[in-house]
């Protein structure tokens, strides 16, 4: 049986990513620590500990400073942007979504707060609240980034159908130029035009969803013919000859 490579690089991201959220959660709790000691011998200095923070990139101590900015200005959209997007950086999704709500009902053209929203709904396995986010995102932009985003938490939720419908449409309609970021197994991440990334996808559908390995090479091969260093239908295609060497075992 072939391995599933995209659902191994799922979990090792979330794997990741509940990592950060534990560092970022012991960073908070020192941070918080240290400012509320300090807090006892000086008055409110929130706004020069915001700037200091985000001087040094500390997220974890701007987080606290935008939080105690909101306590004394609880409608402040910056602040709760802000926050927001710092949340969802740092693996808190719950308390990232439920901000950039917030943020989102006052301001829907926030394009890049949506996709951050988009990953929160994803990481918290909410995938048709995720999914709706990046369909209103591809149907104002007509960016098919969005739309390959879409196909792609299809497929990682074995909706193999839809996946292979909008993967169809893309290769029908694609725009050769775009290239699009992909997530590999190994934490990192490549580079590559969106229509070798479209034909990876065919392939992959036909190995897991159809196992269809015959019409599953042709699409890897169509991938590799556009970008030949492209790892994942490189790796597809090295696991493919392996299970039928070992008689298909």
């Amino acid at each position: 049986m072939i391995i599933l490579i995209n659902f191994t690089a799922k979990i090792f991201i979330r794997k990741i990513m509940k990592t950060k959220f534990i560092i970022s959660l012991m960073m908070f709790a020192i941070t918080a620590f240290a400012i509320i000691s300090c807090n006892k011998q000086s008055g409110d200095n929130s706004k020069k500990l915001l700037e200091r923070a985000l001087k040094y990139k500390d997220f974890a101590t701007a987080a606290f400073a935008y939080n105690k900015l909101l306590i004394k200005d609880t409608s402040n959209i910056e602040y709760k942007d802000s926050l927001a997007r710092i949340y969802i950086r740092s693996g808190n999704y719950e308390g990232g979504a439920m901000l950039a709500e917030q943020v989102l009902s006052k301001n829907k053209s926030e394009k890049k707060l949506m996709e951050l929203l988009g990953v929160a709904y994803e990481q918290l396995n909410n995938t048709e609240k995720s999914i709706s986010i990046f369909n209103s995102l591809y149907k104002t932009t007509s960016d098919p980034v969005y739309l390959y985003k879409i196909a792609a938490m299809y497929f990682d939720n074995t909706m193999f159908e839809k996946a292979d419908s909008i993967a169809d449409y893309m290769i029908k309609n694609a725009d050769t130029s775009k290239i699009i970021n992909i997530n590999l197994p190994n934490g990192q991440s490549q580079t590559v035009p969106i229509l070798a990334a479209c034909y990876n996808m065919k392939g992959a559908i036909y190995a897991e969803g159809k196992s269809d390995l015959n019409n599953a090479i042709i699409y890897f091969n169509k991938a590799l013919k556009i970008s030949p260093d492209f790892q994942y239908p490189n790796m597809y295609l090295e696991r493919i000859a392996r299970y039928v060497q070992q008689g298909g075992k």
